[in-house]
């Protein structure tokens, strides 16, 4: 991990490798200048090492002493050493407040030690501050190598502050200062979109409020949207990611591929959740779309809910309680209607029958339907109706059985309404005779 994150960054944080002093420099003798050279051209690290003990102890007050504790570093960076790289870095930074390479490292090995002991922190702080805040000094044009471009010079600078940005906030988050902590990730995202690891923890640390829901997925959506190749995941974390991402978004808003697409488009094309953005929860399209429902049939929307009062465990005391000999209908969430409405599933007997047979939802088949109410009347209809005749009526609940399911209303003739009109009778015919009392002309 160590050398990985030294990869990462680049050559361009070793440039100042080479950044010396641009005072004149002197050896104090030719023993000095040949030990430095010898020291400086080994190439095994681990050989390198003693000589530059052996360099650094006959000559402690050296004119050249940085640029060896450079090569120190250099040596350490190779041997995969971060504990004796970041005493170096600090002895440089002793003499050099601005030296980018010992900044650089300090900064970064914070979040690779994982060290969230308080003075590592507080180093890790202390570099980190000068790299997101303190650039123009730290990159002053007097202090590019030769080596290096202003253009390159200039890149490195950016890439430092992101750097900066990056350590400051995990170290924030790590001491549980999550305002501060987000405030900078959020700053970090406007510079450097592509943080993957960034957004992921403003998801982690967002989620835990209730009331920001929205914004966490947002963020989640980032995290797992963001190219494999930037967002600095290797492919198993990207994976691992984005199916938490789809599951997180399911769970929350409930199945919806378009609603993922756009949510996944938005967060690639913003820093930040728009204001007002909002994704609504599972739960609250579910309520409204019961509240339309209610407002566009609020007839049906009363027979399911009565139903599954009366299928429930409690449905038999339901009935007993609540509506025996109860007139239904009646008022429902401030809309109001009169009737109840089925279709005729059958009624008995064939001809002007004393009890009908509705079925209530409209999405169910009639047919092989044995019906969920039964209508009975004092005196019997007139005439006879076919399957599937829409029906509306308001009665008194007098009946009830869970299994099979059926409820039973005593109604009016006069409280039903679209009962088929039957023919009238045709009048009798007349007698052949004469009208009584009428006398015939002789």
């Amino acid at each position: 991990m160590f050398l990985r994150v030294v990869r990462i960054v680049g050559m361009v944080t070793l440039l100042t490798a080479l950044v010396w002093s641009q005072q004149k420099k002197e050896w104090k003798d030719r023993a000095e200048f040949d030990l430095y050279n010898e020291m400086a051209n080994e190439k095994d690290p681990a050989k390198r090492v003693d000589k530059i003990k052996a360099w650094r102890e006959k000559y402690p007050e050296s004119q050249f002493k940085k640029e060896g504790l450079m090569v120190q570093l250099t040596t350490y960076v190779q041997l995969n050493k971060p504990a004796e790289l970041m005493s170096t870095a600090k002895e440089i930074l002793a003499m050099d407040p601005l030296d980018v390479t010992s900044l650089f490292y300090l900064t970064s090995m914070t979040i690779t030690n994982n060290n969230t002991a308080a003075d590592a922190l507080e180093t890790g702080e202390k570099a980190a501050q000068k790299l997101a805040f303190e650039g123009d000094k730290v990159f002053a044009a007097d202090r590019r190598p030769q080596t290096s471009t202003e253009e390159q010079w200039k890149k490195a600078k950016d890439d430092m502050e992101i750097l900066g940005l990056r350590t400051l906030g995990w170290i924030e988050m790590t001491r549980k200062d999550n305002d501060k902590a987000e405030a900078t990730f959020k700053k970090l995202l406007e510079k450097s979109p592509n943080e993957g690891q960034v957004a992921y923890w403003l998801y982690t640390m967002i989620r835990a409020k209730p009331t920001r829901s929205s914004e966490a997925l947002f963020y989640l959506a980032k995290a797992a949207s963001i190219p494999q190749d930037k967002s600095g995941f290797t492919a198993a974390q990207q994976k691992q990611i984005d199916d938490f991402f789809l599951k997180a978004y399911s769970n929350y808003h409930g199945q919806d591929d378009e609603g993922m697409k756009e949510l996944r488009k938005l967060s690639l094309a913003t820093a930040t959740p728009p204001e007002g953005f909002k994704i609504r929860t599972a739960a609250e399209i579910s309520v409204e779309k019961e509240e339309q429902f209610k407002k566009s049939n609020p007839q049906l929307a009363f027979w399911m809910h009565l139903k599954g009062e009366l299928t429930g465990a409690n449905g038999e005391k339901f009935y007993e309680d609540t509506l025996k000999g109860a007139g239904l209908p009646g008022k429902i969430e401030g809309t109001e209607f009169t009737k109840l409405k089925g279709k005729v599933v059958s009624h008995k007997p064939a001809a002007n029958p004393k009890e009908v047979v509705l079925l209530m939802d409209p999405s169910q088949n009639i047919a092989g339907s044995s019906g969920e109410v039964t209508l009975k009347f004092e005196t019997p209809l007139r005439g006879k109706a076919d399957p599937g005749t829409e029906l509306e009526f308001e009665g008194i609940a007098s009946g009830f059985t869970k299994d099979p399911f059926m409820l039973t209303f005593d109604v009016d003739k006069e409280k039903l309404v679209g009962w088929p009109a039957q023919a009238a009778a045709p009048p009798a015919k007349k007698s052949g005779g004469a009208r009584k009392g009428v006398t015939k002309k002789k």
